[in-house]
């Protein structure tokens, strides 16, 4: 066996067999919209990546955007090879053989014309035959981008395969809602900091953040190392903006707290975990009580005014005794003398307020803080003021299944936000890291998508499902990404870009517990 494959006279024979048989590195068009391509494998003509069609007249190239790309196999000419091999002891002078030629075949949509004044938009053109094609050169894919780019264009990151290239998206896609899916450990924290770092160094957008992880609470905050960038300059002009309301006994702008009163009576229901037909009298009881109570009001106020109202009385002593044994009075989420809470403050002139939800210890007092934010959004929805609202670790939020019908409740007001609250100037950023964990009729209302690596088929499956209007293998193309490497897609970005996240301006909260049990530290000498 040859040592060395590259000297080997059986490579040798297909390289040349190659030259004089194998594909010819074209496009061609029937209805001047959608293009085939086929190509060596070496060409480069990759998922995602700009190419250009020569010669479509004197003075213009076609640009296109590979939209899919697979590899191909076919039986190539039968040869007659001489050999010196004696099989079964007869010598054998000749072989007939027929090789496997492979080769790059996929589809492409037309983006538009190059040509000496630049890059022009263009959804179709003239059909065409056979004409060569080739990856768009570095200055190209410069050209491209800028003209693809409009005046609301944020910086995110760089194009894949062309790392001195920036990617962008349209500050104004995300008044379409947005979905942003990656597997733990695929830069899905790091990218939502960067996407509302830059929302909110690059637009005039409020951010509502709702964090069950602690995973944004300094966003605020600058690293140490300062970027010098302009981008990151108008950054530190906006950060100190930014309030954090945490969980009382954590250093934060405002106390993350609420009255009973918050909630709406199902929702108190819920919470005391009455059922308005199972439960009617009790949950009379509790319409009774609440109705005569000045707002705000808490749950020792309710206790009181059911003792004082209706002294002995068996349903208002099952309330009651109901709330005491639940502990739903000793909850630290519930707003004390001289606090605010944050369902009442003034955030609407606050330009970004993340709410810490894992800075409570309880998972109902998360829920009640969800449910108190997301329903005071939707009670003001009347004003029209445009407002982007994050939920990172939306399944936490926002399940697809639940026995909890408090987070149940949570799921229906995402939902009706999802689906009704656009119009009033609601925009939804939801994160998660799988599609199927979040409730399915939050997930389609997504027009835009953000996609990083995916380790699942079923959940790839899922996104293609879901995303109909992204190209298949560019979904499909998720489960190979890298670190920080994302789709863009959906009216942020409205050519699909893979993009590879860029710097960070604000210090990353949560991350993983460092692995430095991997290595085993020899025992000093004694």
């Amino acid at each position: 066996m040859n040592a060395d494959p590259e000297s080997s006279p059986n490579l040798d024979a297909r390289q040349q067999l190659y030259r004089q048989f194998g594909p010819a590195q074209v496009a061609v068009s029937t209805d001047g919209r959608d293009v085939h391509v086929t190509a060596p494998i070496e060409a480069g003509l990759t998922i995602g990546a700009f190419a250009i069609v020569e010669t479509l007249d004197d003075d213009l190239d076609l640009v296109v955007q590979m939209r899919s790309a697979q590899l191909v196999e076919w039986p190539g000419p039968e040869l007659q090879l001489a050999t010196d091999v004696e099989p079964l002891g007869v010598g054998a002078v000749s072989a007939v053989v027929r090789p496997v030629l492979r080769a790059v075949t996929g589809s492409a949509a037309v983006l538009g014309t190059l040509g000496p004044d630049g890059f022009r938009r263009l959804a179709q053109v003239e059909p065409f035959g056979e004409r060569l094609v080739r990856p768009a050169r570095r200055d190209e894919i410069d050209t491209i981008v800028d003209r693809l780019s409009d005046a609301t264009a944020i910086p995110i990151g760089v194009q894949f395969g062309a790392p001195d290239v920036p990617a962008s998206m349209v500050a104004k896609g995300f008044a379409r809602h947005t979905f942003l899916c990656g597997q733990s450990g695929s830069g899905k924290t790091y990218t939502t900091g960067v996407i509302f770092e830059r929302l909110l160094a690059e637009t005039s957008l409020p951010l509502v953040v709702l964090d069950p992880n602690s995973d944004h609470i300094h966003l605020g905050s600058l690293l140490a190392d300062a970027d010098p960038s302009p981008v990151a300059s108008r950054f530190a002009t906006v950060a100190p903006s930014v309030r954090v309301a945490r969980a009382r006994g954590h250093d934060a702008d405002h106390v993350l707290c609420a009255d009973f009163s918050d909630l709406s009576l199902e929702w108190q229901a819920l919470l005391l975990r009455l059922d308005a037909i199972r439960d009617a009298d009790e949950f009379a009881v509790l319409r009774r009580t609440t109705a005569d109570l000045p707002r705000p009001f808490s749950v020792d106020d309710v206790v009181a005014a059911a003792e004082w109202d209706a002294p002995g009385e068996p349903l208002a002593t099952r309330l009651v005794t109901r709330i005491r044994n639940l502990g739903i009075a000793d909850w630290d989420v519930w707003r004390r003398q001289g606090e605010t809470s944050m369902a009442t403050a003034n955030l609407r002139s606050e330009r970004c307020v993340v709410f810490d939800l894992g800075s409570l210890p309880r998972p109902d007092e998360r829920t009640a803080v969800a449910l108190a934010v997301l329903g005071t959004r939707w009670k003001e929805r009347h004003g029209r003021q445009p407002v982007l609202i994050a939920i990172d670790e939306a399944h936490n939020v926002l399940p697809a299944t639940t026995d909890d019908p408090l987070l149940e409740a949570t799921s229906e007001l995402g939902v009706l936000i999802a689906g009704e609250g656009r119009k009033f100037g609601l925009h939804l950023f939801i994160a998660t890291q799988r599609p199927a964990k979040v409730h399915p009729n939050v997930v389609t209302q997504c027009d835009n998508l953000v996609l990083m690596r995916m380790n699942g088929a079923r959940d790839v499956d899922d996104l293609v499902e879901a995303f109909s209007h992204v190209p298949e293998a560019m979904v499909r193309s998720a489960l190979g990404f890298g670190l920080g490497q994302a789709l863009l897609a959906g009216p942020i970005s409205p050519v699909p870009t893979c993009a590879q996240i860029g710097r960070r301006f604000s210090p990353e909260g949560g991350g993983d517990v460092p692995t430095t049990w991997a290595t085993v530290t020899p025992p000093k000498d004694r």
